[in-house]
């Protein structure tokens, strides 16, 4: 979803597609992230790493959703390159969230006990 934001941000930029597409986009991107927050906190809890990642990435998307506005209201190119910068440092917060998430899912599995299977015919 970031991706698709960045490309619609450079597109709004150079003049491609209107801006409005990147705002929507943003917004749904900003509720995914709130949606996989409190999913996080809901299963292991507020102290988990995960959890804490997702709060940062929170924290980093208000920052850019600040720093998008008043990109847009001001018209500052040093405004745009520091949206642009921050919008990777977000990138690189959620790449860690997606690969927190998918180690911790990868350890609950091995961490399942598993019951012994026997076969039909030992019975």
């Amino acid at each position: 979803m970031l991706f698709v934001q960045v490309i619609l941000g450079g597109s709004a930029v150079f003049g491609f597609v209107d801006v409005i597409y990147h705002i929507i986009w943003g917004a749904l991107t900003f509720v995914v992230l709130i949606i996989a927050t409190v999913y996080a906190a809901r299963q292991l809890g507020s102290k988990s790493t995960l959890f804490r990642t997702g709060i940062a990435a929170t924290a980093d998307y208000v920052v850019q959703i600040i720093l998008g506005f008043v990109a847009l209201g001001l018209n500052n190119d040093a405004i745009v390159v520091v949206h642009l910068t921050n919008a990777f440092v977000l990138g690189v917060l959620v790449t860690y969230l997606i690969s927190f998430a998918d180690s911790a899912e990868k350890a609950s599995v091995s961490m399942r006990p598993q019951t012994p299977s026997v076969s039909p015919g030992t019975m």
